[in-house]
């Protein structure tokens, strides 16, 4: 399987792609409502050796960067500025302010950033 970049969040493709609605799992009691839950997981792993989780903003100025078997899994919720991510195949997908991304362990391709940029962001990196 090649690693690749998901976009979220875009209201045209997320039902296509969600789960059916059903029953949630609750862990306390319920307050008010019969709530119900559907989803799109895009990472479900374990990982059985000892890994770092990150999390926090980032900003960094306009450049590109080719990656080359990128080291973790990473979630990016853009919020200021705007980013390529182009495959190997040359497909580019571009993300604006209020974008969500995650970013597959082991991708190849390039990172450009049009002008500096701040972002929400998580990542699991095994150690």
């Amino acid at each position: 399987m090649t690693a690749k970049v998901i976009r979220l969040g875009r209201a045209e493709n997320d039902d296509q792609a969600m789960s059916p609605w059903s029953s949630m799992p609750l862990v306390g009691a319920i307050e008010e409502g019969a709530p119900r839950e559907r989803f799109h997981r895009v990472l479900d792993s374990r990982i059985d050796t000892p890994s770092r989780v990150r999390a926090g903003i980032w900003e960094a100025t306009r450049y590109a960067e080719k990656l080359i078997d990128y080291p973790y899994h990473e979630i990016v919720f853009l919020v200021e500025g705007s980013i390529s991510i182009i495959d190997e195949s040359g497909h580019e997908e571009r993300f604006y302010p209020g974008d969500c991304f995650f970013l597959q362990k082991g991708f190849n391709g390039i990172w450009k950033q049009h002008e500096t940029i701040r972002i929400f962001h998580m990542t699991v990196d095994p150690e």
